[in-house]
């Protein structure tokens, strides 16, 4: 039986428990209960790096390495230069966005929400996810979920430490950047950019959100590494 069908029979069995009585409902829960569930898909730490880059290709996350806080504003500074003729983009609130010295860059960042006329939003992510090729934003004043919606071009930037190898392990980070609470609003994991395959079968990006959508990480991911993962990389700052 695939797994879609599993499912199927097992959310139909719930609503036929909850009508038919708490006898029956408790005997269906006992049965889910000793089917259990997966475990956690397990990517070790020598692994993570390689098979997060490669999940990323796949979903059309284009990877770029920084060095340090000023080589990613001035490659994110020329990127926007080169796409927009402008040096103009909206941030969140983040303290690390608010913290990163885009006057080296020449980057005139706005802070608050996306509007519809801005062509670059920038982001902070609160980790990266090698399970999916993801990355992981809250919902809430720092990070307005407009800013991954609006914008033609969507920069998230992470730390280079942040990336873990699978969902349950995404989860363990919110429930120690939050102290047990939720985000206010909701979490996002962004797994690219904005795609759709109902216009005449083909897929077309930037349908309904960014056409593309760049990840700049802080820290030390071997370029080489990038490159043989697809992921040809900004021109460093002069």
């Amino acid at each position: 039986m695939s797994d879609g069908l599993s499912a199927d029979r097992a959310i139909l069995g719930a609503v036929r428990g909850a009508q038919a009585g708490d006898d029956d409902a408790e005997r269906i829960a006992a049965e889910l209960a000793a089917i259990g569930s997966a475990p956690p898909v397990s990517i070790s730490p020598e692994e993570r790096w390689e098979y997060f880059l490669n999940r990323c290709k796949i979903n059309n996350i284009e990877v770029h390495g920084a060095s340090s806080r000023s080589d990613a504003v001035k490659r994110i500074a020329r990127f926007i230069y080169t796409e927009h003729n402008s040096y103009r983009a909206v941030a969140g609130n983040d303290r690390r966005l608010a913290a990163m010295p885009w006057r080296d860059g020449g980057v005139l960042v706005r802070f608050g929400a996306a509007a519809p006329a801005d062509p670059v939003a920038i982001s902070y992510a609160h980790c990266g996810v090698a399970e999916t090729g993801s990355v992981l934003l809250f919902s809430n004043r720092d990070n307005p979920a407009s800013n991954n919606w609006l914008s033609r071009h969507h920069i998230v930037l992470m730390d280079e430490a942040m990336l873990v190898g699978n969902l349950e392990e995404a989860w363990d980070v919110v429930r120690r950047q939050t102290e047990g609470r939720l985000p206010y609003r909701g979490t996002h994991l962004i797994s690219g950019p904005s795609s759709t395959g109902d216009i005449v079968g083909h897929i077309v990006t930037g349908a309904h959100g960014p056409q593309r959508l760049l990840l700049i990480v802080l820290g030390r991911v071997d370029p080489a590494l990038l490159e043989a993962c697809g992921h040809p990389q900004l021109p460093a700052p002069d």
